[in-house]
């Protein structure tokens, strides 16, 4: 590596660093922090300094920095330890994301942190022993680091994937079916870049990889806060206006808008608390993803506000059609509340666009009417 190679080398991890720096900054300025913000802050201060580490490892190759055994030795554990962090740090950031935190918090980080801690002790404790084990003499990194550098991280990487493959499988519902692949498949790139670049590129690919992976998710979390209810994790109120903003009459589309209420809400929160009236709405909310998945037509759901969601399905051919759609909603609603001290049930109202001069939230009022006389029949 000479001089120029450094320097480009350089400026790209520190563009990456800056990146990273960028995305820590705008993930703190939230008043509060969820469980994934704060291992998202965690990762990106673990990838910021083995990025600066690997800096310091690079101007020795490239001789800005004399290639003594010294800065070997400091360079190349600093970034043999972070890295096994990086791991742990992803795997903890997939494990918030997938709400495996939940009531294990501080018992689980301690044990998934267990294997970073042995390995760096084992990679301590064989140079103690022997000092030349994976370093030597001038300063040359022998076959025996590499294997032993990427061992844990690739633990908590494919760990990582395949318990978010698993959660996959055991879903049925299509779109967090897609959030557990997408957390599954993009730490492999990861590994793919850091092999590229340990095997066959001598670029900081490895930095790429991470900052592009980073940043990726860090979009896609502001996606959810601007468009996702917190709770349900269906699109929110601002969502559906947007989306009803694009929905227009079409003679071979049918488009129906459904307005579904939680029939006596307020009954159970005020018997059973405000936690009990929070699953219920969950309960209300996985119904209808399911219902979504085995409708087969597209469907659109959000949830209106309140103990309110809207429903917009293209493509349902009659009311008979729509009809059908919405006792399997029923069913399912009735299946997932069996367990509880209460019978969960709801209310729906819906109505076709009638014409091209209908439009959506003329139709969302009439779904609305449509809900409420029902309601005072049941």
């Amino acid at each position: 590596m000479d001089l120029e190679y450094f320097a480009f080398y350089t400026e790209a991890s520190l563009v990456c660093v800056a990146i990273f720096i960028m995305l820590i900054f705008q993930n703190n300025s939230y008043g509060t922090k969820t469980e994934r913000e704060s291992w998202f802050f965690r990762a990106g201060i673990v990838h910021i300094i083995y990025f600066l580490s690997d800096i310091g490892w690079a101007a020795v190759e490239g001789g800005v920095l004399p290639r003594t055994r010294f800065f070997a030795i400091l360079f190349n554990l600093i970034n043999y330890i972070f890295i096994g962090l990086i791991g742990y740090s992803w795997f903890m950031y997939m494990a918030a994301s997938e709400g495996m935190l939940l009531n294990k918090k501080r018992r689980f980080e301690t044990i998934i942190l267990i294997p970073a801690i042995v390995s760096d002790l084992v990679i301590i404790i064989a140079y103690a022993i022997n000092p030349l084990f994976w370093i030597d003499k001038n300063g040359i990194l022998n076959d025996m680091y590499y294997p032993f550098m990427v061992t844990v991280p690739s633990l908590y990487v494919f760990s990582s994937t395949i318990i978010s493959l698993r959660n996959a499988k055991k879903t049925d519902v299509k779109e967090d079916k897609r959030l557990y692949k997408l957390i599954a498949i993009y730490p492999l790139s990861i590994v793919s870049f850091g092999m590229l670049q340990t095997f066959a590129l001598n670029a900081p690919l490895f930095c790429f990889g991470c900052t592009l992976v980073m940043l990726y998710f860090f979009i896609r979390s502001l996606q959810m806060q601007i468009s996702v209810d917190a709770l349900t994790k269906l699109n929110n109120r601002g969502q559906i206006n947007r989306y009803m903003e694009r929905v227009h009459y079409n003679e071979n589309e049918p488009c129906c808008v459904c307005m579904i209420d939680i029939d006596r809400f307020k009954d159970i929160n005020d018997r059973y608390g405000h936690a009990e009236g929070d699953r219920a709405l969950t309960m209300t909310a996985e119904a209808l993803r399911r219902t979504a998945d085995k409708a087969g037509v597209p469907v659109f759901i959000g949830r209106y506000g309140g103990d309110e969601f809207t429903v917009i399905a293209r493509n349902v051919k009659d009311e008979e059609e729509m009809d059908s759609i919405i006792e399997i909603f029923r069913e399912i609603l009735e299946e997932k509340g069996r367990d509880l001290r209460y019978k969960i049930e709801a209310s729906v109202g819906y109505d076709f666009l009638k014409n091209s001069e209908d439009t959506a939230e003329a139709c969302l009022k009439r779904a609305d009417e449509k809900l409420y006389a029902e309601k005072q029949k049941r």
